[in-house]
This record gives C-alpha cells, sequence and structure tokens, in this order.
C-alpha cells in the first residue's frame, strides 16, 4: 500500500474564481472556510497533502489572503485540530480574543472548529498536520489547552516534532502499511509534545486511556478472544501504546483480563447451587476456553482448586475449616 501525494492548484484556475477554489481545496481538509484575497486581485495557491491511517500531512504555499470559518456551519463540533509550523511569510491569528503573530519557525496548535481568522499579507509557506479530534478524545486529551497555543519549533522538541513531519511526508509515499499504524502514533506523539508539559500529558493521557481499557474489558470479558489486539482495533490505539498507558496499574493487561475472569469466576462459585452451573460452564461463560487452563489459572491465584470453593459454598462450616479465599494480585500472573 502506498500514501500517494495528492496536489491541489490555483494554476488550472481562472483567477476571479480562485478565491472560490482555494476554500474548497482547504474545506477538503479540515471542512468549509470562507476565503478573500485580502486586497489584492486574486489568489495563487498550492497545497500537496498525503494521509497516513487518519493524519493527514500537508505542505501549503499561498498568496496574500484571509480565511475565516463561517458563522454558522453543521458539524463544527466534528473538526479537526491543526498543528502548523511556519516556514516562510508572517500571518495573524486570531481566535477567542487571543492575536498570535506567526513567523518562519513558530508552530500553532489550534482547534478548527472554533471560530477564528487567520491573515497574511504577503506569500506564506507552512507545513501542517491535520488530527481527527476523535484521535485526541481516544488517548484522552483534554482539547481546551489545545486553544490558540504557540510554540518554537527552532530548537528542542519543536524542532524534533517538525523535522519528523517532514520525514514523514516525504517518505509517505514508499511507506509500507505494515508500518503505518506505528508510524502515526510516533507522529502523534511528536507534534503533541511540545504543547504540554511531560508530566501532565503522560498522567493525563495515560489515565484516562487506561480507564477506557478496563471499561472495554469488563464490557466483553465473556468473549474468548478479548485480547490486546481486539482492543488495539476497539480503541484505535497501537499495542505499544496500550501497554505505555497501563503501565501504571503494576500488572499486563493480559495479566488484568485474567484476574478479572477469575474474579467473575469465584463470585458464581461462591454462590453455589444458587447458579446451578457446573465448574465447565462458569469458566466457558467467562472467556475460557480451556477446563484445565482455568483450574491451573484458579489454583495459583487463589491457593485451591475451583472445585473446593463450589463444594465449601454448600457447607459454610467446610468453608471456615479451609480458610477464607485470598484476593491476591496478580501483577506477574499468567500471559497466556
Amino acid at each position: 500500500m502506498t500514501h500517494a501525494i495528492i496536489s491541489l492548484s490555483t494554476a488550472t484556475t481562472a483567477a476571479p474564481l480562485r478565491s472560490e477554489y482555494w476554500a474548497q481545496a482547504l474545506g477538503t481538509l479540515c471542512g468549509p472556510l470562507r476565503v478573500d484575497a485580502f486586497g489584492a486581485g486574486t489568489i495563487d495557491g498550492h497545497i500537496d497533502y498525503a494521509t497516513i491511517r487518519r493524519l493527514r500531512l500537508c505542505q501549503i504555499e499561498v498568496s496574500q489572503h484571509r480565511i475565516a470559518h463561517p458563522d454558522s456551519c453543521a458539524e463544527l463540533g466534528g473538526r479537526p485540530i491543526k498543528v502548523l509550523f511556519q516556514t516562510d511569510g508572517t500571518s495573524l491569528f486570531e481566535q477567542d480574543g487571543r492575536h498570535c503573530v506567526i513567523t518562519p519557525g513558530d508552530c500553532l496548535i489550534y482547534d478548527v472548529s472554533r471560530p477564528h481568522v487567520i491573515t497574511s499579507a504577503a506569500l506564506t509557506k507552512h507545513d501542517v498536520v491535520i488530527i481527527p479530534r476523535q484521535l485526541l478524545e481516544q488517548r484522552g486529551v483534554s482539547l481546551d489547552p489545545l486553544l490558540a497555543q504557540q510554540v518554537s519549533a527552532r530548537e528542542g522538541a519543536g524542532r524534533l516534532a517538525h523535522d519528523f513531519v517532514l520525514s514523514a511526508f516525504n517518505e509517505a509515499p514508499a511507506l509500507a502499511a505494515g508500518c503505518e499504524v506505528q508510524v502515526a502514533d510516533t507522529l502523534l506523539d511528536l507534534v503533541l509534545m511540545p504543547f504540554f508539559s511531560q508530566t501532565s500529558f503522560r498522567t493525563s493521557g495515560r489515565a484516562a486511556l487506561s480507564s477506557r481499557i478496563k471499561a472495554f474489558i469488563r464490557e466483553n470479558l465473556s468473549d474468548p478472544d478479548l485480547g490486546i489486539e481486539q482492543l488495539s482495533s476497539a480503541l484505535d490505539c497501537t499495542k505499544r501504546y496500550l501497554h505505555m498507558s497501563f503501565a501504571d496499574e503494576g500488572t499486563t493487561i493480559t495479566s488484568y483480563i485474567w484476574q478479572e475472569r477469575l474474579e467473575k469466576c469465584l463470585e458464581e462459585l461462591e454462590f453455589g447451587s444458587r447458579t446451578g452451573k457446573t465448574l465447565t460452564e462458569i469458566a466457558f461463560s467467562w472467556g475460557f476456553s480451556s477446563s484445565s487452563h482455568f483450574t491451573h489459572l484458579f489454583k495459583k491465584r487463589y491457593g485451591m482448586p475451583p472445585s473446593a470453593i463450589q463444594r465449601q459454598a454448600g457447607d459454610p462450616a467446610g468453608f471456615g475449616r479451609a480458610g477464607p479465599v485470598n484476593r491476591v494480585s496478580l501483577a506477574s500472573g499468567p500471559r497466556g
């Protein structure tokens, strides 16, 4: 699979129609916008863009102009977040009463769904990453701090982010499908890094994703195919990012799944004859596909076989003689 670079240009459009064409070209990338030549006779513009997974990487060059999002537009809440690296010329960005002068070497992030105006009195060039807001929401990233933030891309994290954006764009046509997810994941991490302190980004984003992982596991615990592959697909995250987000839990995702399954099985066993289920039926109802595997993990976790719990449930005195079940953590428990 290749990720072709697509070009959009005013060059083949009649001068009086170029503002309209440019508005449509930008609309292809991030939704309807108003465009005018800001006192010039016409607009000359060119866009090259490539899509890697759901991220759009763009190189944009345009003459004197002004753009604004419409006063009213359906589905504004679905518009993306834009990260812009200015490489030539000067632009004035206005949003929510804030004014930012963007010069070469500056980086700006803003919410396209909120009213804004960008004015450029002369030719400008910039590299842009367009991020679907759903990707940020899935990672638990709060959008509030993303309102018209401006940082330097001349050095440090901003420079690293811009360099990677350029490399990813240039190599997009040769990018194999097998590494697309990893490249997009790394790209998203890097372009957000300059705008968040390392601690706050990791804490808020990872904690939120960890909660979503646990919720998905609880909802699908009875599915024998539940695992990292299914989580990666359902939550639209790479396996690496899932493992990173779960690191603070003191266990692996796979071990957590087995831990939760065993807890549910224990609860049913403690009801004894009231459930009317056999050991195998209980195990299979919570995602186990092997009775011997279930028995092995259960005994390893609780120190006694599930059959003993089942017997004790019908004999409270016997349960007392054997001692209570030890609900220990499965932090280094089974992985299979």
